[in-house]
């Protein structure tokens, strides 16, 4: 069931940027809203660099196994 979770998920991910091309904002405040896709890829890297933090800042946040002894 997980496994399957992840696939739909990974799947959904990517056919979000494609849908971003359909898209049109009708009124642009920021410059970047024009680049089609860009919330997606947006989402998409902040994901990998949440999850790239997390495995890095785990490695100092955990303590030795003797640490209370």
């Amino acid at each position: 069931m997980e496994k399957m979770l992840k696939k739909l998920f990974i799947i959904l991910a990517i056919l979000c940027i494609p849908v971003g091309f359909f898209i049109e904002h009708e009124h642009v405040v920021f410059f970047w809203h024009k680049i089609p896709s860009v919330e997606a890829i947006f989402g998409i890297l902040g994901a990998f660099l949440l999850i790239l933090a997390i495995g890095i800042l785990a490695s100092f946040a955990q303590k030795k196994e003797d640490f209370y002894d």
